[in-house]
Order: C-alpha cells, then sequence, then structure tokens
C-alpha cells in the first residue's frame, strides 16, 4: 500500500493535467483525442459524403495547432488527401465532416471535425474543430424561463422598475439619392432598406476576406425561387456565412429507404419548404445515441434555436476557384437541432420542430393569374422576418416577373405566438423585390428583436393584387385661397397634382381650424406619407417607442397603419406638450410642464401639440408644402373669394414610390391621448 499510493497520486496528477479537471458530457477517451494529446506528424482519416449517401474517407495530416485562434479555444492545422481534394481544396459543405488521428497507441481516434479553410486556397489545408469543444454543447434544448418584471410595469415601485425604451425609428426605410426608374428617366428615388441592407457585406475578391482562416461556407440549396429574385437576395444570404446556390430536391434519387445518421454523412437542415425549398448542407460529426453534433462551426451563432434536422443527399462537389463545394438536398427530417455555438450545432433524432405557415395569394387585375403559394418556414430569429418577407416576393415574381408599371396592393394578417395580430394593408407602386422584402419584414423582425420578449411569427395569410398600372402621382403645387382665418374657420385647400402618364387634375381638401385656437402664426402642412412619417417622428417622437410588448404592438399597429395613397393635412400648435411613455397629454400649462419634466422620469418627453386630417385618394402621392397662416380672433380677414397666394409645395422626394387600396381608409390609429388635468 505505502508503494501503491505515490503511484496512484503521479497518475491522478498527470490524469488531471491531461484531461482537465472535468470531461465533457459524452467523452469517452477510447473514442475521442484530446487537443492536449495531438502533435504535428499525426496521420489519420476523415470521413464525408462526397456523393449520393455514401461515406467515404480520406487521408489527413497534422501540421501544426492554431493556439487561440478563438478565444481560449484552439484549431488544428491539417492537410487533406484523397477524394479529389487536390484538386477542389477545402470544400462547402465539408463542414462537420469528423477527422480521426492516430495516437501513440495506433488507436484511431476522433479528434474533431473539419471546419475551417482559406477561399481561394491553393493546397487542401484547413482547421479542425477540437471534438472536446464541440461535446460542450448543450445535451438537451434549454428552457429560457421569462425574467419576471421584463416588461417594466412591476408594482414595486418606480425604483424597483427597469425602465427600457424601444424604438422603431431603425426598422423605417431611409430616403437616399434620385436614381432614374427606366431608361426614359422618369424619376425614382433610391431607397435603403434596414432588414435588406444589414445583410450586406462586402465580398469583393480584394476585399482581404481570401486571406484569413475563416469558417466554411455553408451551402444554402435554394428552389423555386426566380433568378433575378436570387441574385438580388445573394448578398443577404452570403452576409450570414451561406452560400446560396439554385439546387433541386433529390426526388427519386435514393430509394434505399431512410438514410442513417452518423459521423460522416450529409446533414440537411431546411429553414423553408413547400413552393420554395431552402436547405443548408454540412456533414455529421459525432452521434451518441440520439445526441447529434456537426457542422464544428457556427451556423448563426444564435445560441438556442429550433430548426429542422435530417438526413441529405449529395449530388456532386463542384470544382470553383474561389470556394469549391457541394451540390445537395433534404432527405427526411428526423429531428430538431436546438443549438447553435461557435464550435457547431447540436440536436436530437427525434420528434421535429413545428414551422410556420405561410399562405400567399397572387392575383392579377386583368383576370390573366389567380395563384396561392404555401411555404413553411422555420422558427429563427434572424431568418423568420426574412423568410415572411420573402414569401410574399416570390408569390408576386414566381410566374412571372411584375409588369414595368404597375400597382401591388398588399393585404396580409400575421398572427403572433402572444396572440397579437397585425392587418398589413397597403400599396406598392412600381416597387422593387427590396422593397416588399424590407416593408413585410420589418414588422416581423421588430417583433422577434424587441428587448421585452422574443415574440416570433405564428402565421401569415394574405393576398397581393397586382394591376398593370402605376396608381402614383406628383404634387405640382397647392394654394389656400387665405391665409389669415378666425378660430373654428375652416381651411380650403387645392392640390395640384399629375398621375402618372396622365394630364393634371386637382383635389380639393377642407381642414376645420380647432375653436379653441389662440392667436399665433402656425405651420400649415399638406404631406405625403413619407414626410408625414418622418415629421411624425421629430415632432412625436414618444409614437415611435415602447416600454413593453404590447406597446411595441402598438407601435407597429401606428407604423403599418400609415397608408400610402393618403395625404396628411397638419397644423402645428405649440411646444405645450408632455408624454409619460406613449400617453401624451397636450396644451399642458406651462406650470404642469414644469412640474412633469422636473419628477425624474425617464420616459417623460415633450412634443408640439398639433391637429391632423387624413384624406383618402386613389393615387400614392409624393410631395409636401408648408404654409404660415395667421389666426386673428377680432381682426378683419381677408375677403372671400380673394384667391390667396399658391405657393409650390416642398417636395422633397419626387417620384417616390409609395402605395394603397382604392376605397375608404381608416384613420391612422393614434396612441392614448388625455387632456390636461383642468
Amino acid at each position: 500500500m505505502k508503494r501503491l499510493l505515490p503511484a496512484g497520486l503521479l497518475l491522478l496528477v498527470m490524469g488531471g493535467a491531461v484531461w482537465g479537471e472535468t470531461a465533457p458530457p459524452g467523452f469517452d477517451p477510447a473514442r475521442h483525442m484530446r487537443v492536449s494529446e495531438i502533435r504535428p506528424g499525426m496521420k489519420g482519416y476523415g470521413l464525408s459524403v462526397f456523393r449520393g449517401t455514401k461515406i467515404e474517407r480520406f487521408d489527413v495530416e497534422v501540421i501544426s495547432i492554431l493556439r487561440n485562434f478563438n478565444p481560449k479555444l484552439h484549431v488544428i492545422l491539417v492537410r487533406l488527401k484523397g477524394q479529389n481534394l487536390e484538386h477542389t481544396g477545402g470544400v462547402a459543405g465539408m463542414s462537420g465532416s469528423p477527422i480521426f488521428l492516430k495516437d501513440e497507441e495506433g488507436r484511431e481516434r476522433l479528434a474533431g471535425a473539419f471546419a475551417y479553410g482559406w477561399p481561394m486556397g491553393k493546397d487542401p489545408v484547413g482547421g479542425v474543430q477540437p471534438i472536446e469543444y464541440m461535446l460542450t454543447l448543450p445535451v438537451n434544448a434549454m428552457k429560457i424561463e421569462k425574467p419576471a418584471g421584463s416588461n417594466g410595469k412591476e408594482s414595486a415601485g418606480p425604483a424597483a422598475r427597469p425602465r427600457i425604451r424601444w424604438e422603431m425609428g431603425e426598422y423605417l426605410p431611409l430616403r437616399v439619392e434620385k436614381r432614374g426608374r427606366d431608361a426614359g428617366g422618369e424619376g425614382a428615388e433610391n431607397w435603403t432598406y434596414p432588414l435588406f441592407e444589414r445583410g450586406k457585406l462586402d465580398l469583393s475578391p480584394f476585399s482581404g476576406a481570401e486571406m484569413r482562416l475563416r469558417p466554411l461556407a455553408t451551402p444554402l440549396m435554394v428552389s423555386g425561387m426566380p433568378q433575378k429574385v436570387f441574385e438580388q437576395f445573394e448578398p443577404v444570404f452570403r452576409a450570414h456565412g451561406m452560400m446560396p446556390l439554385q439546387a433541386g430536391g433529390a426526388g427519386g434519387a435514393t430509394d434505399e429507404g431512410p438514410v442513417k445518421m452518423e459521423p460522416g454523412s450529409a446533414i440537411a437542415v431546411p429553414i423553408m419548404t413547400g413552393d420554395m425549398d431552402m436547405t443548408a448542407i454540412g456533414t455529421v460529426t459525432e452521434v451518441l445515441g440520439d445526441r447529434v453534433l456537426g457542422f464544428g462551426h457556427a451556423f448563426f451563432s444564435e445560441g438556442e434555436v429550433s430548426l429542422p434536422m435530417g438526413s441529405g443527399y449529395i449530388h456532386s462537389v463542384i470544382a470553383n476557384i474561389m470556394n469549391s463545394f457541394k451540390l445537395g438536398s433534404a432527405l427526411k427530417v428526423q429531428g430538431t437541432l436546438h443549438a447553435d455555438q461557435v464550435v457547431g450545432v447540436a440536436g436530437r433524432i427525434g420528434e421535429a420542430p413545428a414551422t410556420i405557415p405561410m399562405d400567399i395569394r397572387c392575383v392579377y387585375a386583368d383576370g390573366t393569374l389567380d395563384q396561392t403559394y404555401h411555404f413553411n418556414a422555420s422558427l429563427h430569429p434572424k431568418f423568420t422576418p426574412m423568410l415572411a418577407a420573402m414569401s410574399a416576393v416570390i408569390a408576386v415574381s414566381a410566374n412571372r416577373e411584375l409588369p414595368q408599371y404597375h400597382t401591388v396592393d398588399y393585404d396580409l394578417t400575421m398572427e403572433f405566438a402572444n396572440g397579437q395580430k397585425l392587418a398589413v394593408q397597403n400599396r406598392f407602386v412600381n416597387t422593387s423585390p427590396q422593397e416588399i422584402f424590407s416593408t413585410l419584414g420589418s414588422p416581423v423582425q421588430a417583433a422577434a428583436d424587441n428587448p421585452f420578449e422574443k415574440v416570433p411569427l405564428k402565421k401569415m395569410s394574405g393576398v397581393l393584387r397586382v394591376s398593370r398600372e402605376a396608381r402614383e402621382a406628383q404634387i405640382l403645387s397647392v394654394s389656400v385661397p387665405k391665409l389669415k382665418y378666425e378660430p373654428g374657420e375652416t381651411v380650403k385647400a387645392f392640390v395640384s397634382y399629375r398621375p402618372f402618364r396622365e394630364a393634371e387634375a386637382v383635389l380639393p381638401m377642407e381642414f376645420a381650424l380647432p375653436r379653441d385656437l389662440p392667436d399665433g402664426a402656425y405651420d400649415f402642412a399638406v404631406l405625403d406619407w413619407q414626410n408625414y412619417l418622418m415629421e411624425e417622428q421629430m415632432g412625436r417622437p414618444f409614437r415611435f417607442t415602447a416600454e413593453s410588448s404590447d406597446e411595441v404592438f402598438a407601435v407597429l399597429r401606428d407604423i403599418t397603419g400609415v397608408r400610402r395613397d393618403s395625404l396628411y393635412l397638419r397644423l402645428l400648435r405649440q411646444p405645450d406638450g408632455v408624454a409619460i411613455g406613449r400617453t401624451a397629454m397636450p396644451r399642458l400649462p406651462s406650470s404642469r410642464r414644469r412640474v412633469l419634466m422636473g419628477a425624474g422620469l425617464s420616459n417623460t418627453t415633450t412634443f408640439v401639440s398639433s391637429s391632423a386630417k387624413i384624406l383618402s385618394t386613389d393615387y400614392v402621392m409624393t410631395g409636401q408644402a408648408h404654409f404660415n397662416l395667421v389666426i386673428d380672433k377680432g381682426a378683419k380677414v381677408d375677403a372671400p373669394g380673394k384667391p390667396g397666394p399658391a405657393l409650390p409645395p416642398k417636395v422633397d422626394v419626387p417620384g417616390i414610390k409609395p402605395n394603397a387600396p382604392k376605397g375608404d381608409k381608416p384613420e391612422l390609429p393614434a396612441p392614448n391621448e388625455v387632456e390636461p388635468v383642468k
């Protein structure tokens, strides 16, 4: 015993140095190899599918260990040989291919997953993610409890209330320089769309990306998407580390029955199915019971996810100078991918996750097309908004391209997981896929991104009606008969406008002045939808903020309620309003304003009181005009019939492409406004 005790202690110390304090779940020293055991010159083999479903070997030799490649994580640098890899280099779709190395005792043990490479590399050299890191991925789907009081409405008093203010501004479109709409040079505006722009990335040949060892791109097989639409959205997918490829399904390619998920087999992650299919392809690294590990790098690095996972079929490997790739498709969903982290993805074989049904009908007014498209989208914080918007883009462009000049009236219902619904009704004129994408995707993105709770989309359905005419018009001028009024009088204005390729016309409108309007000069404006939205953001910012999940949807209803085929008449009063959260108190006495502003509440904002009227039109109009109206209770006003000066509108956005269906339009939903306390 005296002789055995020191030997046992020595083994314990050596074991601790080699294996660390605790081994990751499922780590088997007889099967798995720690990165600390790996030495340059070690040889072994890898497994992957290069065609069909057959798993094939290729040779591997260790070059070196790249220490601290990721924070506190090493990467094994290896050289590949065989299976034509000397010609193709590292192949996108090989991510996750298990790498087995022969240890000093001659045992072949799993060292990790082939996961990194250099674009445009001349040699088949790449990086392996150690299996010990991948085994730390969650064993089961995590259950995240909703934190108490996350909506900022706790009853413990203001001091205990976590005040969070969410703003809608980043989800609104921004206007940039003018460009020509067509060869004829007819004006239009070039727009940027935040949801679309967030996905852009510099992938030019000289961007420096080819010099970095980085995760292998994930091939994204896309079918059912028109070529032009595919080209427009390709940068969005590339920005998320995917390589979008137009491909078809497996069809009757295999009659072998269900394909077993095992180390080296192809793993397919269908993120959208139905009339359009989008499937990511990778490789299974390890299977422990019903637990599956793969990729060896992040998919989206989203953490907890719930994505379909199944077997895949590889049609071929396509050699490419920039980046070779596998061309594949999904076979059968066999479980759920529940973890997505830097070191790889993890899932379980078994029940498939729920998907989001999307049914979009496209109807042409001339009766030449009436087609309904069905999609099922995966539930994912980043991808679901994109897929929801893309379903509408596909619906209007799958059968044919939109006419050069057109109007699209859309009527969609979005249902969310928390029971909220959004009825999104409006109009596009001479639109683009990017505009449809951002306009319809932004509400879904905002619901999923808000800081109070993640609210995923549950269902979407609706109709898009296309007509072969551009129902838009440009405001030429706005005139008023007089510029001096008494309180309670009616302002009569006349809007001269020119519809697209039609004769000029005049639209009369009336605006009743408030009876309690004090004497003074006031700004009176006739605004299109875009200018109205921008001025509301500046003058009444509280309408675009929220302090709870329910208020987020109130903001979304405000924004989506701004009709593009309406004109907005607005009279600015005095900067005498105070809002606490979204509760507005207009026309407060100065003493009460000072009391509220001095109360120390972080959600208190001042605003300019205003009176507004919404006038529905048959066109999406662009332009604006501002007038200075003088209110004088006892003064003699301009004689009736004597016209005032016709002022040209401040048309800041000539030829914008806004929108909406015909008929009466509902008033813009307003936040809760209360009169000041007497």
